[in-house]
C-alpha cells in the first residue's frame, strides 16, 4: 500500500464517520460521539502500524546527513545523491517551509524522511525509486503530530558485541537519564516517540537514536574519533588503553595515514610518520631490497655487539632496534619489512615507561605494535589491491668526469710523465706515451662508456593482493593471499614474498576465541653483476666490448706509474660486466609458518580472562655459489688452481613458542570513579641453528650444486654454524584510576627471568607509574568551549634489553675436532661465565602534553630523558687467563631528547568527503655516555692504532665518558701548506704540527642530527587525494668520504670526482683545498715488497655540517564513490592511486650516495576494489 492511497482511504473512512454523526439524533449522538472517536483513532493506528511495516524497501538504503538550518530542498538533494531516490513537489510549498537541522550516521531512508517531515505539515510516499512529497490536511496533521507514549527498551554494545556497564543514557533535552546494567540494558517508559535518547560512553563517540525506532533497542557505539584524531583506544599489544586515561607516549598511526605516504611496507611509511623511529639512509646500499633497515627509536641505548656476517637467519637483533609485536606476539624485522601492508589496521609506537613496561626486559628500545583486520562487516566482501611499480636509478650524487676530462686529468696528475728526482727510463716514456696516445685515440673517436649505465635497469615490480571477509555478529572468517614482487635497479636484484593468512573467531554468550594462521614464503636474489662501486670506477675511455663486439675480460691492460718514483707496474684492469654472463647464484630464501590462538572468556560483569599462545617456525636457507671462470678467482694459480670456484650453503631454523594469561577487572564507581586491574603471566621459549658449509673447487659454472665441490674451503675445512636457546618467564600486573575522567594514574609491574643472565640475577624487576589531568574537562574550560582535549601526563619508570647472545654468561666449550687422546674427545673453553651478570636496564621519565585547539589544531609534545644502566659492555681481562675480554654490566648512556607533533586542520567538510591539512612533527635528541670507566680502554687503544695507520683513511670509533655514541673523532686541521703541500694539523697543545698523531684526535661533530623530523600536508575533495611529504635533518656533521676516495686519495687508475681537475696541489704556490699523494713500497713479512698508496688520515678538513630534505613521499589517488553504476555492478569501492617515493634529496654535502647498491626514485601505480 502506497502513502498516497492509505491518505485517501484515511480520508474517505473519516468524512463518512462525521457525516453519519450528523445524521443521527444529537441525543445518540452524544452518547456515541466518544466511542465513535475512539473506533476512528483505533483503525487509524491500525492503519499507521500496517502502513509502517508493510512500507517500503528503502530499509537498507542508509544514509548519513550532518546538517544546520538547512532548507528542505538542498536536503532532498543530499539524499538523492546517497541513495538515488528522486523527488517529486511542489518547489513553492517547500520553499515555505522552515529550515531543519538533522544529524543521523547510517539510517535508513524512512527513518531520514520522517525526522524531514517531522513539524512540517507534509506527508510523503515512494513509487519505486521516487519520493513524493504533499501537503497534510488539517485532520492529517493534528494526527501526525499527536503524542504517542511509549516504551523504550534496548541494549548498549561496543564494536565487538560486548556489553558496555554503566553507558550513560538520557532523553534529549529532558532531566529523564538512566545508566545501562551490567547487561548493558536500559529501559525508559511513557516516552514521546519523538523524543531522542543519547547515550554516551567514555572513549566512545555519542550517539543519538530516535525513541520511536523499534524497541528493543541493540545500540553499538563506535570508538572515539575524529578527522585529526586517531581512534581514542591505545593497542599495546596485551591489553588495549583508554586513550584519554593513559599516562604514556604513544602514537597511533591508522592505515589510512600509513597508505597517504607508501603503499609498499610500513617501515618506509614509518620512516615519514614517526620522528622518534629514527631510519636514516644507508649510504652504502642505497635501495637494495634485500637489506633490512637499520633504526632506533629515541636515541642509542647499547654498544654495539659482535656478531657473525655469515649468518643469515635473523637470530639476534640489532641491540638498539626497538621490539615488533605483530598481534600480540613478538615478530623479526623481516617479516615486518614483508607484511602486506592491506592487512594491517594500525600501528602504535610505545615510547615511555608507561606505555611500554608491560614488555619488562626487552622493551627498553620501545616497542612497535602492529594490529592485522579482525573484524568484518557482517556480510561477504571480497577485497583485490594490485600495483604496478617502477623503481629509475638515483644516480644525481654522482659527479664523475667524463673520458676527455679523465684523461686531462690523469695527465695533470703526471700519470704520463716520470716525475721524480731520479734520471727517467726512456724506454718506460715510450710506453707512457704510447698509452696516453692510444687513450687519446679512444677519447677522439667518441669513446664515452657510460658503465654506471651497464649494471642498472628501470625495475618494474608487482604487487597483488585478494582478501575475503565472511562472517556475521558471532562468526568471523577473513582471509587473505599476497604476492609481491620487489625489483631492485640492479640487474639481477629482487625480492618476491608469497604470503597467505586466515582470521577466524567465533562468540559464544560470553566467550570469544580467534585463531589466526599465517605462511610466508621469500624469495631474495643479489645481482650477479656484482657491486655498484666495481661499475662507478671504471674508465670512460675503456669498452666492455672489443671492437668485434665480444665482451672482453679485461677492459684494458695497461701500465700504472707511481707518483714520485720511476716504478711502473703492468696490470689488467677487470671487466666487471663479465662476471654478469657466469652462472653466479646468489640467493636466499626463507618460509615461516605461524600460528596465534586466542580466547577470551567474561568471567562476570567487568571481569574478563584472556589466554593466548603462539608458534612459529622459520626456516632459511642461503646459496652462494661463484663458477671458477668468476674474476674474483684470476689470481689462483698453481697449487691453487684447482681450488677455483666456491659454494657456500647456509642452512638456519628457528621456533619460538610462547603463551600468556591475562586477567583483567574494569569496573566504575558511581559516575566519577574508574578503576582497571590485569594480573598476567607469560612464557617463551626460542632455539635457533644454522649451518654453514664452505666448500671449494667447481670445474665449470655449469656444475652449480654444492656436490660438485672439490673440498671444503682451506681456510674453513668443516662446516661451521651456530645455535641457541633462550627461554623466559615474566609476571605482569597492571592498575589504572580515572576521577571524573580528569585525574587518571597508572601502573605496572613486570617480573622478568631470562636463561640469557648469571645464574645470580636471572630476574630482573621493571616497572613504571605515571599520572595526567584532562584538564579540558574541567567546567571553566569547559566553558571557554576552545580545546576539545587538553591532556598533562609525566611518567617514569624502567625496562630491560636482552638483544644479545643466548650463552653470553654461561661457560662455553668447544672441542679439538682434529686430536684426540686416547681414544677421546678434547675440548677447551670457549668462553667464561660470569653469573652475576645482569639485566641492562632503563629509567625513563617523559613529560607529555596532548592537545586538540578548536577542532583544527592538534598536537603532542614530549620531553624525555632516559638513562641505561648495567650496559653489557666486553670487560677487558689480563692476557694470564687465556681470554681477551668477558661480558659485564659496566657502561651507562643517557638520552635527552624533545619531540613534537602538529596537525593544522585547514578545511573540512564530511558531507562531501572533503579535507585539507598539513602535518610537521621533529625530534631532538643528544646522547651521551655517561661512564665507561675503563672498559672500552682496549677497545679504544686498537682503534688509535688503525687510526695511526698510514694507510687507512677512514675516521675510527671510540668511546669515553662524556662524549656522544655518534662522535666524529679526528686530529683538527688548518689546511694544505701552498708551499709544500703537506696539511697542517693542531696537536692537543694548539700547535701547528705536520706530522700525524692519532694522540691528538678530538671530537670534531656529531653524525646524529639536532633536529630531524618531517612536513606534509594531505587533502581530498569529492575522491581526489592529493598528499606530499618532506623529511628534513638539521644540525648533524658528516665525514665526507667522497671527497677521500673520489678526490685527494683517488687512485688515478680508476674514475675520479670532477674536483680532482682544479682542485689538488701540484706545485708550490698552489692555494688547494686537497693534496696530491704519492705511493711508497712496504716490505712484507717474506721479504717481497708491496707498493701501497699513503692515505689521507682523518682530520676534520673533511668534516661538513649536514643538513638535508628530500621530498620522501607524493601521492595522488582518486575514490569511485561518487560513480553510481559502481553499485549496480556490486562494486563496494573503488579506489586509484600514484605514488613517488624518494623524489629527491638536497644536501649541503656533495657526496655519493649508494656506493654498493644504488638509491632509486620509486613510482607505482595501486588499484583497490571490494565487491
Amino acid at each position: 500500500m502506497n502513502f498516497y492511497k492509505f491518505v485517501c482511504s484515511l480520508s474517505g473512512y473519516i468524512i463518512k464517520c462525521l457525516l453519519v454523526m450528523d445524521f443521527i439524533p444529537s441525543q445518540v449522538r452524544q452518547i456515541n460521539r466518544r466511542k465513535l472517536l475512539m473506533r476512528v483513532n483505533l483503525t487509524v493506528l491500525i492503519l499507521v502500524t500496517t502502513f509502517l511495516q508493510v512500507s517500503f524497501g528503502a530499509r537498507g538504503q542508509l544514509i548519513t546527513l550532518n546538517e544546520r538550518n538547512t532548507p528542505l530542498e538542498k536536503v532532498f538533494k543530499e539524499i538523492r545523491k546517497q541513495t538515488g531516490y528522486d523527488f517529486f513537489y511542489d518547489a513553492d510549498l517547500i520553499k515555505a517551509k522552515k529550515p531543519i537541522s538533522i544529524s543521523i550516521s547510517k539510517g535508513d531512508l524512512k527513518d531520514v524522511l520522517d525526522r524531514c517531515f517531522a513539524n512540517q505539515s507534509l506527508i510523503y510516499t515512494l513509487e519505486e525509486k521516487t519520493v513524493i512529497v504533499k501537503k497534510a490536511s488539517l485532520l492529517m496533521t493534528g494526527l501526525l503530530n499527536a503524542r504517542k507514549p511509549i516504551d523504550v527498551k534496548g541494549k548498549v554494545l561496543d564494536e565487538k558485541g560486548k556489553p558496555l556497564v554503566n553507558a550513560t543514557v538520557k532523553v534529549k533535552n529532558s532531566s529523564k537519564t538512566t545508566k545501562t546494567n551490567n547487561l548493558g540494558e536500559f529501559e525508559f517508559k511513557n516516552l514521546d516517540d519523538k523524543d531522542v535518547l543519547v547515550i554516551s560512553y567514555l572513549g566512545y563517540k555519542t550517539k543519538e537514536v530516535q525513541a520511536s525506532q523499534r524497541s528493543p533497542f541493540n545500540i553499538v557505539m563506535e570508538a572515539q574519533s575524529s578527522e585529526l584524531e586517531a581512534v581514542n583506544v591505545v593497542s599495546t599489544g596485551i591489553i588495549d588503553r583508554n586513550l584519554n586515561t593513559f599516562t604514556g607516549a604513544a602514537n597511533r598511526i591508522s592505515k589510512e595515514e600509513l597508505q597517504r605516504v607508501s603503499h609498499k611496507n610500513i617501515v618506509q611509511s614509518l620512516k615519514v610518520l614517526e620522528p622518534s623511529l629514527m631510519i636514516f639512509d644507508n649510504l652504502n646500499l642505497g635501495s637494495d631490497p634485500n637489506a633490512m633497515p637499520q633504526m632506533t627509536l629515541r636515541g642509542n641505548s647499547s654498544f654495539p655487539q659482535d656478531a657473525s656476517t655469515d649468518l643469515k637467519g635473523d637470530y639476534v637483533n640489532n641491540p638498539n632496534q626497538p621490539l615488533f609485536i605483530l598481534d600480540g606476539f613478538e615478530v623479526s624485522l623481516t617479516k615486518v619489512v614483508d607484511l602486506d601492508m592491506n592487512r594491517i589496521e594500525s600501528v602504535t609506537i610505545l615510547k615511555d615507561a608507561s606505555a611500554k613496561a608491560i614488555y619488562g626486559a626487552k622493551a627498553a628500545n620501545g616497542v612497535v605494535v602492529i594490529e592485522t583486520k579482525k573484524t568484518t562487516a557482517n556480510k561477504v566482501l571480497i577485497s583485490y589491491n594490485g600495483s604496478l611499480d617502477a623503481e629509475l636509478p638515483d644516480l644525481s650524487s654522482y659527479n664523475l668526469t667524463n673520458s676527455a676530462e679523465k684523461l686531462e686529468a690523469e695527465r695533470i696528475y703526471g700519470m704520463y710523465s716520470q716525475i721524480s728526482p731520479y734520471a727517467p727510463n726512456y724506454a718506460t716514456q715510450l710506453t707512457l706515451d704510447q698509452q696516453y696516445n692510444q687513450r687519446l685515440k679512444a677519447v677522439l673517436s667518441g669513446v664515452n662508456t657510460d658503465w654506471m649505465s651497464l649494471p642498472l635497469r628501470n625495475a618494474i615490480g608487482q604487487k597483488h593482493g585478494v582478501s575475503m571477509e565472511f562472517g556475521d555478529r558471532d562468526l568471523k572468517l577473513i582471509t587473505d593471499f599476497s604476492y609481491n614482487n620487489v625489483a631492485g635497479v640492479m640487474k639481477g636484484s629482487n625480492r618476491s614474498v608469497i604470503a597467505t593468512s586466515a582470521m577466524m573467531s567465533y562468540r559464544f554468550k560470553g566467550f570469544l576465541f580467534r585463531n589466526i594462521i599465517s605462511y610466508t614464503d621469500g624469495t631474495s636474489n643479489d645481482s650477479p653483476y656484482g657491486t655498484f662501486a666495481d661499475y662507478s670506477k671504471m674508465n670512460p675511455y675503456w669498452t666492455p666490448y672489443d671492437e668485434f663486439g665480444n665482451l672482453k675480460k679485461n677492459a684494458e691492460t695497461g701500465l700504472v706509474p707511481y707518483v714520485g718514483s720511476t716504478a711502473t707496474s703492468t696490470i689488467s684492469f677487470a671487466n666487471p660486466l663479465y662476471n654478469s654472463t657466469l652462472n653466479t647464484k646468489l640467493s636466499k630464501k626463507y618460509t615461516e609458518f605461524t600460528n596465534n590462538l586466542y580466547a577470551e572468556a567474561m568471567l562476570m560483569t567487568g571481569l574478563k580472562m584472556l589466554l593466548r599462545g603462539s608458534f612459529t617456525n622459520t626456516k632459511n636457507h642461503a646459496d652462494e655459489f661463484y663458477p671458477a671462470n668468476h674474476l674474483k678467482f684470476d689470481s689462483y694459480k698453481d697449487d691453487d688452481f684447482f681450488r677455483k670456484g666456491s659454494y657456500k650453503k647456509n642452512e638456519g631454523t628457528q621456533m619460538r613458542y610462547s603463551g600468556d594469561i591475562n586477567i583483567n577487572y574494569n569496573k566504575p564507581f558511581g559516575e566519577k570513579h574508574l578503576l582497571f586491574v590485569n594480573m598476567g603471566a607469560s612464557i617463551s621459549e626460542r632455539t635457533f641453528e644454522e649451518v654453514i658449509y664452505n666448500t671449494e673447487g667447481f670445474p665449470n659454472d655449469r656444475m652449480n650444486d654444492i656436490l660438485f665441490a672439490k673440498q671444503y674451503s682451506e681456510f674453513q675445512n668443516r662446516p661451521t654454524g651456530t645455535e641457541g636457546t633462550t627461554r623466559d618467564l615474566g609476571i605482569l600486573s597492571i592498575a589504572s584510576y580515572s576521577y571524573d575522567n580528569r585525574f587518571f594514574a597508572d601502573a605496572s609491574f613486570r617480573g622478568s627471568a631470562s636463561s640469557q643472565f648469571g645464574a645470580n640475577k636471572r630476574w630482573g624487576a621493571f616497572w613504571s607509574t605515571g599520572v595526567g589531568w584532562n584538564i579540558h574537562n574541567e567546567r571553566w574550560m569547559r566553558d571557554l568551549n576552545a580545546f576539545e582535549r587538553l591532556k598533562v601526563r609525566a611518567s617514569v619508570g624502567s625496562t630491560g634489553s636482552q638483544n644479545f647472545s643466548s650463552y653470553q654468561s654461561i661457560s662455553t666449550y668447544n672441542y679439538f675436532m682434529d686430536k684426540v687422546y686416547q681414544g677421546f674427545l678434547g675440548s677447551y673453553l670457549k668462553g667464561l661465565a660470569n653469573p652475576d651478570l645482569k639485566w641492562q636496564q632503563k629509567m625513563d621519565y617523559n613529560i607529555g602534553l596532548d592537545f586538540s585547539f578548536l577542532r583544527k589544531i592538534t598536537g603532542r609534545f614530549d620531553y624525555y630523558r632516559s638513562i641505561t644502566e648495567n650496559t653489557l659492555l666486553d670487560f677487558t681481562l689480563p692476557p694470564s687467563t687465556g681470554f681477551s675480554s668477558i661480558k659485564e654490566n659496566l657502561g651507562k648512556i643517557r638520552n635527552t631528547g624533545m619531540e613534537l607533533m602538529l596537525t593544522y586542520n585547514v578545511y573540512s567538510d564530511p558531507k562531501n568527503r572533503s579535507y585539507f591539512s598539513v602535518t610537521g612533527s621533529a625530534i631532538k635528541n643528544k646522547n651521551v655516555i655517561v661512564s665507561i670507566s675503563d672498559a672500552l680502554k682496549t677497545y679504544n687503544e686498537a682503534q688509535d692504532k688503525i687510526a695511526g695507520d698510514r694507510f687507512n683513511n677512514r675516521p675510527v670509533t671510540k668511546y669515553y665518558d662524556g662524549v656522544s655514541m655518534d662522535a666524529i673523532w679526528a686530529v683538527r686541521s688548518l689546511g694544505i701548506d701552498p708551499a709544500n703541500g703537506q696539511e697542517i694539523f693542531l696537536n692537543r697543545n694548539n700547535e701547528k704540527v705536520y706530522a700525524y698523531s692519532p694522540a691528538d684526535q678530538v671530537v670534531v661533530g656529531d653524525k646524529m642530527p639536532k633536529v630531524s623530523g618531517s612536513f606534509g600536508l594531505n587533502g581530498e575533495y569529492k575522491g581526489i587525494g592529493l598528499s606530499a611529504y618532506f623529511r628534513f635533518l638539521y644540525g648533524g656533521q658528516m665525514y665526507n668520504q667522497t671527497l677521500i676516495d673520489r678526490v685527494e686519495n683517488v687512485d688515478m687508475s680508476y674514475n675520479v670526482d670532477k674536483r680532482v681537475l682544479n682542485g689538488t696541489w701540484h706545485q708550490p704556490g698552489d692555494i688547494k683545498p686537497f693534496k696530491a699523494l704519492g705511493s711508497v713500497e712496504i716490505q712484507q713479512p717474506d721479504g717481497t715488497w708491496l707498493r701501497q698508496f699513503v692515505r689521507t688520515q682523518a682530520s676534520d678538513r673533511f668534516v661538513m655540517n649536514k643538513n638535508e630534505i628530500s621530498l620522501a613521499s607524493l601521492s595522488l589517488s582518486y575514490d569511485f564513490y561518487r560513480w553510481k553504476y559502481l553499485k549496480v555492478m556490486r562494486v563496494e569501492r573503488l579506489r586509484c592511486a600514484l605514488y613517488t617515493n624518494d623524489v629527491f634529496t638536497a644536501s649541503t654535502i656533495p657526496t655519493e650516495r649508494g656506493l654498493s647498491y644504488p638509491f632509486a626514485r620509486k613510482f607505482s601505480f595501486s588499484l583497490s576494489a571490494t565487491f
